[in-house]
């Protein structure tokens, strides 16, 4: 019931592999049993109505999406802080939906992740209107914030502004990263307020029952990416009764541990920047040249230069080697991104301009 460890410092773990669907029918007004001799009462949560209205902290997201920003809509919905001992809190998880635009029966709603573990889906809705505008086709379209990130009731494992000390840079001795790693989980737990030793995968499926009964829905349906998968699996382990369709895309096995996930993953995007550089070498403009080879050894350079000396905004944020690291661990998920992705390389080389 408490926190898995590992989910508060790693993010995006497991690169874009099969897909796995789960086909379970049904669909209605959900239905409250009383609770079971010595287990918690939790019907408060289970029925309660959610009341939407205008998404006043999306519309940065919004403003930069071509979808339908007038069909979306954002609200809250209160979970437990302990499934356990409901009456030790609560916690706030901010919702946004895209409204069905079907003109027949509704088939309810249709919840996402995106992936993490502790990314929003709030903010990722908002922006990806478009993208997933055709889903709304047939069902409300719903994404939240897990408990402990963005605008659910936060986490916060730093200053003022949620910052923490940088963790030791790529190259590193890798006991001073772990030792610093430590340091930072100390840090969480002492600034973190009551929300961190209830974060974890158990706690968040349980809150997507409780999101499924607030939206009316009977059965969950569900589209999870890459952690979004695990976290479909174990709902589906802990209410396989109340499974709708649910697809997950990029799936994480559940059986190999954090370390080797993470080893994979590397691998993955070494062969995918592998791939992109070929490919840009191969096309008139590429800034690394003609030669792969000579590209590679480029690119690893650029990360170490400004890593040593990073761009600095007008606005007096640094931009470093390993800001470059996550943009192509981002960029390099899709063949569709290679082209914007060698023109933003081209500007930050030839200009030292990193906007793009």
């Amino acid at each position: 019931m408490g926190r898995e460890p590992w989910e508060v410092a790693v993010r995006g773990t497991v690169a874009v592999g099969a897909i796995a669907v789960l086909t379970v029918l049904g669909t209605g007004a959900p239905a409250l049993a009383p609770p079971a001799p010595g287990r918690p009462d939790l019907s408060r949560y289970y029925t309660q109505k959610i009341k939407w209205g205008a998404c006043k902290d999306a519309t940065e997201a919004m403003a930069d999406a071509t979808g339908h920003a007038k069909d979306v809509q954002c609200a809250d919905v209160t979970v437990p802080l302990d499934y356990a001992k409901p009456a030790t809190g609560t916690v706030k998880l901010a919702m946004i939906r895209m409204r069905s635009s079907a003109s027949g029966e509704p088939r309810g709603s249709l919840l996402l992740n995106f992936g993490g573990p502790g990314g929003p889906g709030v903010s990722a809705l908002a922006g990806a209107q478009k993208e997933f505008g055709f889903l709304s086709k047939g069902y409300d379209v719903v994404s939240f914030d897990p408990r402990g990130v963005g605008q659910s009731d936060p986490v916060s494992c730093g200053d003022a502004d949620g910052q923490t000390e940088p963790v030791a840079g790529e190259g590193d001795d890798p006991a001073a990263v772990l030792a610093e790693l430590r340091k930072v989980a100390k840090e969480c737990e002492a600034k973190s307020g009551p929300v961190l030793p209830y974060m974890g995968t158990i706690n968040v499926s349980r809150d997507l029952d409780v999101m499924r009964a607030a939206l009316g829905d009977k059965k969950l349906n569900y589209l999870g990416f890459s952690y979004g998968t695990r976290l479909g699996a174990v709902y589906a382990a802990q209410f396989p009764k109340k499974v709708g369709r649910m697809v997950l895309d990029g799936v994480d096995t559940l059986t190999e541990p954090v370390a080797e996930q993470s080893l994979v993953t590397a691998e993955g995007r070494q062969t995918a920047l592998d791939n992109f550089l070929t490919w840009c070498t191969g096309n008139a403009g590429c800034v690394f040249g003609t030669d792969a080879r000579a590209a590679r050894h480029g690119m690893v350079q650029l990360i170490r230069d400004m890593d040593e000396m990073p761009l600095r905004s007008m606005d007096g944020e640094e931009f470093t080697g390993q800001d470059v690291v996550g943009v192509l661990s981002q960029a390099l998920y899709s063949r569709q991104a290679w082209p914007a992705l060698s023109q933003a390389l081209g500007a930050l080389l030839a200009d030292g301009d990193p906007r793009a």
